[in-house]
Formats: C-alpha cells, sequence, structure tokens
C-alpha cells in the first residue's frame, strides 16, 4: 500500500449497519493514495460487527474509543492520519468517487489553505415530514479574513483540514461539537481559528457530499438552539485572548441571522420566527465567558486536545 497523500476519517457513533453505506463510498474514491479511519465512539458493538466485511482492505483503520465527543474523536482522527491532508464526513454521508482527489487539488491550489469546506447536498427525503442539513455555495472562495468569514458558513459534514497547521494551532476543540461542553460549532470554530492564525479557509462547489441525516421538524428547533449555542461559544473565544478584529463575526452572527433575518416576517405583517436563534447565541457567549481560554491556540482549557491519542492506550 502506498503512502497515503489523504487520510479520510469518519467519526461515528451507535450508527451500526448504516455507517457502512459512508465506508463503502470512501472505499470506492479513484484517489490513487489515501486511507480511511473509523473513529467509533459507540457503546455497543454493533458498528464494529457492521464493518468487519471491511477488514481485507488495508486502506481502512477502525479505532473503538471509550471517549465521548465529536471534538474528541476528531482529534484522534487527526492525529492518527497518515496524510497531510485529513477530510472528514460523517457517518451519515455519502461521497463521489473523485471526493479526495479533488480536495488534494484544491488544496494544491491554495498553499496557504489550512481548511476547506464542500458542498453539503441533502439526500433524498420528505420536505412536509422534515430537512437535512445542508449547506451549498455556487462559487468558489477563498476566506482570508473575520470579514470573509462573516458569510462563509461550510459544515463539517463536508470538511477537509492540513493536518501540520490544525494540529499547530491545538486540533479541533474538545470543548465543541456532539457530546462536548458546548453540543456544535466544532467545525466553523476551526475556521475561524485558522484565520486567526493567518491561515485561508476554501469553499468550493467542486466537490460535495450528500447527507441523508434526516430531522423532523419537530427536532428543528432543538437542533438550532444547539448550533447557535456552539457558535457564541465558538466566536466568543478570539475576543477574550484579544483577538479584537473577530468581534466582525460575532456582531454579524448577532444581528443578521439571529436578528434581522428572524424579524423579516413582520415586513410582511407576520409573527417573527427564528429569535430563538439570538437567545442561544447570546448564552453560548455568557457560558463561554466563563471557561478559561488557552489564548495562544485559542481553544478551551477544559479538555487537552494532545492527550486524545494517549486516551486509547
Amino acid at each position: 500500500m502506498r503512502i497515503p497523500t489523504v487520510s479520510a476519517v469518519i467519526c461515528t457513533r451507535n450508527r451500526g449497519e448504516s455507517a457502512v453505506v459512508a465506508v463503502e463510498s470512501i472505499l470506492a474514491n479513484d484517489h490513487p493514495a489515501f486511507e480511511l479511519i473509523v473513529i467509533d465512539q459507540s457503546t455497543d458493538t454493533t458498528t464494529a460487527t457492521a464493518l468487519r466485511r471491511f477488514q481485507r482492505d488495508r486502506r481502512l483503520r477502525y479505532i473503538a474509543t471509550a471517549t465521548k465527543g465529536l471534538g474528541i474523536a476528531r482529534n484522534i482522527g487527526l492525529q492518527l492520519a497518515h496524510g497531510p491532508l485529513v477530510a472528514f464526513t460523517d457517518d451519515d454521508c455519502r461521497v463521489p468517487a473523485n471526493w479526495l482527489r479533488v480536495i488534494e487539488e484544491e488544496f494544491q491550489h491554495e498553499p496557504q489553505a489550512a481548511v476547506l469546506f464542500c458542498n453539503v447536498l441533502p439526500g433524498p427525503h420528505d420536505a412536509s415530514a422534515g430537512f437535512i442539513p445542508a449547506y451549498q455555495r455556487q462559487q468558489r472562495t477563498v476566506v482570508k479574513s473575520f470579514l470573509g468569514k462573516c458569510r462563509a458558513r461550510g459544515i463539517g459534514a463536508g470538511m477537509a483540514v492540513r493536518r501540520d497547521p490544525v494540529l499547530a494551532i491545538g486540533g479541533f476543540d474538545e470543548a465543541l461539537g456532539a457530546g462536548g461542553k458546548f453540543p456544535s460549532a466544532e467545525d466553523a470554530d476551526i475556521a475561524l481559528r485558522a484565520i486567526a492564525h493567518g491561515w485561508y479557509v476554501i469553499e468550493t462547489p467542486a466537490t460535495y457530499v450528500i447527507h441523508d441525516g434526516f430531522r423532523t421538524w419537530a427536532e428543528a428547533r432543538e437542533l438550532a438552539a444547539r448550533d447557535w449555542e456552539g457558535l457564541g461559544a465558538a466566536y466568543i473565544k478570539p475576543l477574550k485572548a484579544g483577538h479584537w478584529r473577530a468581534v466582525v463575526v460575532l456582531g454579524y452572527e448577532l444581528l443578521v441571522p439571529a436578528l434581522l433575518e428572524p424579524l423579516l416576517p413582520l415586513l410582511r405583517l407576520r409573527r417573527p420566527r427564528g429569535l430563538g436563534r439570538l437567545v442561544a447565541l447570546i448564552r453560548g457567549c455568557v457560558r463561554g465567558l466563563a471557561h478559561s481560554v488557552d489564548r495562544e491556540r485559542l481553544v478551551y482549557r477544559s479538555i487537552a486536545a494532545t492527550s486524545t491519542v494517549e486516551r486509547l492506550l
């Protein structure tokens, strides 16, 4: 097996048989030198059993861990990766055959980029019953500043990073993401921190993932509250550390999507919708202010990111 130039990582927890689809789609990629690392935080062996069918594929590395939290799982994958580029997708996603090849090409075109987001397309679903979180950008954008980050909103279901610079800034903040102190936004956070450290962020429509993570409309409010609280916790950190120019990002979130957009229905004499975003965003900021921040790496001090692999031993 050739030394990987790209490592793909799937973080999973109690997904069982459904994780097989994500694994199959990555192993079907046409990239000539890649590996796939599955970080399994499941509380049972269902996922491990489902993935045994791939045990003869030397490109697949399966890691079972008793840790909990998406930020921790991403860091385990990041630290174990052999490739200088690490691509992440979720355990309820599918990728095209050229996914890894296009990601590598995009980074080659932009050597100062440390983070990349591709389009995330919703899979088939009944829109009357619910939705699938997605993100689509029509034009390629390279984000070089906090101001540019305001409109760059890629999501972790289709994300890749340059391994060494991201490790140098502390990896993913383990206090953020599903299962963490703050239940979301580890993806937005890594992009903001990369910019704070002088790196760029690519958003590209050149490739995509298909997301099958269906949520009912009844789940929408809880999901939104989780996401906006995470954003508040992520975006208050640079300000605590003295990166005052980052106030433009938090200010934009407070003013536009959290306040003005929910109030737009008033122009049509309708009831405002979505003001819970503002409440959750402020709650995340307030909770974040109560926690100590590593001023150099811009991560919460509550968990030491460098110890993630040691926890496997």
